[in-house]
């Protein structure tokens, strides 16, 4: 080895093997102004771990590089979505490795390279060559030109008189040649930054937030990018960001746009909204607008648009509600400057971090925590309610299904305005890329949205990996899009909400005296049991004084909602001690007990309206049943309308919960949704159980 070493550095003038003589160079004298990039094959002869803050976590670490060519080296950076390449032990010391993409940085005024792509060619085990500092070779040969360049001079003037053509006069005529008056004849020169006039579209040029280095903090002098627009602003990579800055700018594309929220608390009330911003750097970080700033640029902002944003305030980001990689996040107001600039395609739509697939929800991913999936959405649930138990407003939510190519599928909940379209949305059974999704054990494994969560229909290949993206393509065109192809589902019996499980998870109604089911319910954590059973109607209570039903507020505003219970006045009003008002009508709502039947067992389940309203038929409501059997002459229309829902089949989900009912404990089960049995469907998840008997 030893050996090897020497005959290396002895060859150091004759040329490398595998390496790409004058590589280093290449990204060395590589100007921003130009789209075509150098690739050359270098080798990594040391890999050194950057010490984060304390803040940092294992997405933001950084890891510190030297790139050769064996003549030349140069610092650098690894972009965090190829640290995986590290981790995994693709890239090791003295490697050699293809550089795909990269960016240059200019750092305490030394030239870094951050190295965004690359391309392992194999591992040499030892170091070729003996490389220099590619700065220090680049002022040794700029002086020596500039020697050379004077006894040139020199020369030529003491000849001039033999009537030889000076010297200097051929080298200006190349450099006229070349196009290019401000480059020397040197190969280590970096090109001279020239800057150009400002349009008045753009004012960033004369913005006092351009000067980067006058920070009075001594944070300011970070990397900075340079600038493709041709003016003198200098760009601050989103991973360089720190609260010591005072005058910064970045160049970022939107990768996320909240809607706009209200806030009140003891300092006030206004309106907000979120962004998350991606840069080329592969970091990304969280932008929230207060009050004014809404109005100015929440129009102003479109998704996967390019900007550059300047003027706002950093701060330490909150990570229990911030998802972002960055551990900061920034505060605009209507001060911020922020422009949109051409979209040269530097920045990715967005930079994911995927799991193996949805089979490693259970193994690979910690409760609480976030994931990126790549899936297909298999079905979409029915769009339901809840009550903020905060707010006390009702929220939309919709439950979709994914699947993947481990035979697993796992439920992910959608809310506001996605649960409302969700239905016509993902109807065509899409691809989706899924970003920074909570993983819950809410029910086995379950996934839900939150403010940083982003779905993407169809995402390109060069956004998630042409490979990962084609293998779940073709499993589902030949295996997952099979209606007799079974999955596992891991968002299991114990979830609750109204999520249907799988036919491998149901249970049968004996289930809920074997497993001692609301048993639970009886102790201090108060939960409540969950089952899904299929079953039969076998006998509906109608013949409660009054009818099947309550009497509700009429109020359907907030906070009543047409929920709580109303009673009538002696003036013949309807009053509600929720909302403190009397109004003139009343709404009713279906509430009744029921008993259900399967080959094991029977059991009593409490009805609320909006399943009575399912069992009953559609049109069938509590008050036009009052209208027309109690108010009017209609007696048999009432008794047919339940004879018609008694001995059908139906698929329930029920929540099962120890109450107490006067001073005796009971077990209560009631139905939380249900939905009418499907015989094909039903058949074929049959036959695929027998098959695996």
């Amino acid at each position: 080895k030893q050996k090897q070493l020497t005959t290396a550095a002895a060859m150091s003038n004759a040329p490398i093997p595998n390496l790409t003589p004058q590589g280093v160079t290449q990204l060395y004298n590589h100007s921003s102004d130009t789209n075509i990039k150098p690739t050359p094959t270098l080798q990594i002869i040391n890999i050194k771990k950057v010490s984060g803050s304390a803040s940092s976590n294992a997405n933001n670490e950084r890891y510190r590089v030297v790139l050769s060519d064996g003549q030349c080296y140069i610092q650098g950076m690894l972009a965090t979505q190829i640290n995986y390449m590290i981790t995994d032990g693709t890239l090791v010391e003295n490697c050699v490795v293809q550089v795909m993409d990269f960016i240059t940085n200019l750092v305490q005024g030394r030239t870094v390279v951050i190295l965004l792509n690359a391309r392992p060619k194999g591992k040499q085990g030892y170091k070729i060559g003996n490389p220099v500092d590619v700065s220090t070779a680049a002022t040794a040969a700029a002086s020596s030109s500039n020697k050379q360049g004077n006894s040139n001079y020199n020369n030529t003037t003491t000849n001039n008189n033999n009537g030889a053509k000076p010297m200097y006069n051929q080298q200006r005529q190349q450099y006229n040649n070349n196009g290019n008056n401000n480059r020397p004849n040197n190969m280590y020169a970096r090109p001279q930054a020239v800057a150009s006039n400002v349009s008045p579209q753009n004012r960033y040029a004369s913005n006092s937030y351009n000067n980067q280095n006058n920070n009075s903090f001594g944070g300011g002098g970070g990397t900075h990018t340079s600038n493709p627009h041709g003016n003198n602003t200098l760009y601050t990579p989103i991973s360089q960001l720190n609260i010591y800055m005072s005058k910064w700018t970045i160049r970022a594309r939107v990768t996320n746009k909240g809607p706009i929220k209200t806030w009140s608390n003891a300092k006030g009330e206004g309106r907000l909204f979120s962004l998350d911003l991606l840069d080329d750097s592969g970091t990304d970080i969280r932008a929230t607008f207060f009050k004014e700033a809404v109005d100015r640029f929440y129009d102003l902002m479109m998704l996967n648009h390019v900007y550059t944003i300047s003027g706002g305030k950093l701060k330490v980001a909150n990570m229990q509600w911030n998802t972002c990689k960055s551990g900061f996040e920034i505060t605009c107001d209507v001060n911020t400057e922020i422009h949109e600039v051409k979209d040269d395609g530097r920045i990715q739509r967005n930079v994911y971090e995927f799991i193996d697939d949805i089979a490693a929800l259970e193994t690979s991913c910690e409760v609480n925590g976030n994931a990126d999936l790549l899936a297909v959405v298999k079905s979409v649930g029915p769009v339901g309610t809840v009550t903020s138990k905060r707010t006390q407003q009702e929220l939309f939510k919709c439950d979709l299904t994914l699947v993947d190519q481990s035979n697993t599928s796992v439920n992910l909940t959608v809310w506001g305005e996605e649960a409302k379209t969700a239905a016509s949305k993902y109807d065509r059974t899409p691809i989706v890329a899924v970003k920074k999704v909570r993983v819950s054990d809410y029910g086995g494994r379950s996934l839900g949205t939150s403010s940083g969560t982003n779905i993407v229909l169809d995402p390109r290949g060069e956004d998630v990996g042409v490979q990962r993206l084609e293998t779940l393509k073709s499993w589902w065109r030949n295996q997952g899009s099979n209606v007799s192809h079974s999955v596992k589902s891991i968002s299991g019996s114990a979830g609750g909400g109204g999520r249907m499980v799988s036919f491998e998870d149901r249970k049968p109604i004996r289930a809920i005296k074997d497993e001692n089911m609301g048993g639970n319910s009886a102790s201090m954590d108060n939960k409540p049991d969950w089952l899904t059973v299929k079953a039969c109607f076998t006998f509906l209570k109608k013949d409660k004084e009054g009818g099947p039903w309550y009497t509700a507020c009429g109020n359907a505003d907030e906070p009543c909602k047409n929920r709580p219970k109303a009673t009538m006045t002696t003036e013949g009003t309807w009053h509600c001690d929720k909302c403190n008002r009397a109004m003139p009508n009343c709404v009713r709502r279906f509430i009744f007990s029921a008993c259900i039947t399967d080959d094991t067992s029977t059991s009593w389940v409490s009805i609320f309206n909006e399943q009575a309203e399912m069992l009953l038929g559609e049109g069938i409501t509590a008050d036009m049943l009052y209208e027309r059997c109690f108010e009017g002459s209609e007696q048999e229309m009432f008794e047919s309308v339940f004879n018609k829902a008694n001995f059908t089949d139906w698929v329930l989900k029920c929540r099962v919960k120890s109450e107490m009912v006067g001073d005796e404990q009971r077990v209560k089960t009631s139905v939380v949704n249900l939905m009418p049995v499907d015989y094909v469907q039903e058949s074929r998840d049959m036959l695929a159980a027998i098959n695996k008997m």
